[in-house]
């Protein structure tokens, strides 16, 4: 092991200390993240929660629907196993978990880079420049539907000069925008906290997503939002209290609990 693999070691298993982690599984290349996760929860009755799957290389990472992640070096790839239960969720408020998880990215990078513009795009990305930062997976295994797992693709050192051309003008990474380096390890403890925090203010009842709108990236602009075989069109009005798209369509406002943004403007 290099002085360098013998760093990134030491700082991964530190975590378990320095956050609410239970456990660290520490993988050089894999798949997808969240299959090896949900591969450890269909192995065992009972898992330590949370727990984080953390990968140098993943090679076929997933995103919704069809959509697979670029994962290039530099680059932070990663799932967290979650009790539902533990963390207060209700069945009804499971679709709250992206946005509270990209609630936290926003929040470290942030703190991170206090000029930039870092916004959320309902459900599951984080955007900063107009430039896709990060993106986010939940999947609820049919095998332990109390568990939740939070795959999480984050554009640290990896520069997107050197990214497909069909990613190279719509993404970017913190190293893009600071200009910089960043410890990845560093990153990740900063994210964790960040989310353990989101999630305590949520557990309290406390309405952490109540200044949506500010960084909100559809918030006003027209959407068009694939659902299913259908299409819906309309003007943004933010999300309700149970984490669904509000659009103005021509039947009036409605909500919408999944879908896929095709387009905003």
């Amino acid at each position: 092991m290099g002085d360098e693999e013998a760093r990134i070691e030491s700082g991964l298993a530190s975590l378990v200390n320095d956050t609410f982690l239970r456990r660290v599984v520490h993988l050089r290349e894999v798949d997808s993240t969240n299959s090896h996760a949900i591969g450890l929860l269909a192995a065992k009755a009972s898992i330590d929660t949370p727990s984080l799957v953390y990968a140098e290389s993943q090679h076929a990472g997933r995103g919704r629907g069809m959509n697979q992640w670029w994962s290039a070096a530099g680059s932070l790839t990663f799932s967290i196993v979650v009790d539902l239960q533990k963390l207060g969720f209700s069945d009804a408020q499971k679709p709250l978990l992206p946005l509270l998880t990209g609630l936290a990215i926003r929040r470290t990078g942030c703190a991170m880079l206090p000029s930039a513009d870092f916004k959320i795009k309902w459900p599951n990305d984080v955007y900063v420049a107009d430039k896709k930062l990060a993106g986010i997976l939940i999947e609820v295994p049919s095998h332990s539907l109390d568990h939740a797992v939070i795959g999480v693709g984050l554009n640290v050192n990896n520069r997107f000069a050197n990214a497909p051309d069909s990613l190279a003008s719509i993404g970017t990474s913190l190293a893009d925008q600071s200009g910089a380096s960043h410890d990845r390890v560093l990153v990740l403890r900063s994210f964790l906290q960040e989310l353990d925090a989101v999630f305590q203010t949520f557990a309290s009842g406390e309405n952490v997503l109540s200044d949506w709108s500010s960084y909100c990236l559809l918030t006003g602009k027209q959407v068009t939002l694939q659902t299913g075989s259908t299409q819906a069109m309309g003007l943004c009005h933010g999300i309700n209290a149970t984490g669904a798209l509000v659009l103005e369509t021509s039947n009036g406002r409605q909500p919408f609990v999944g879908g896929v943004v095709q387009s905003w403007g």
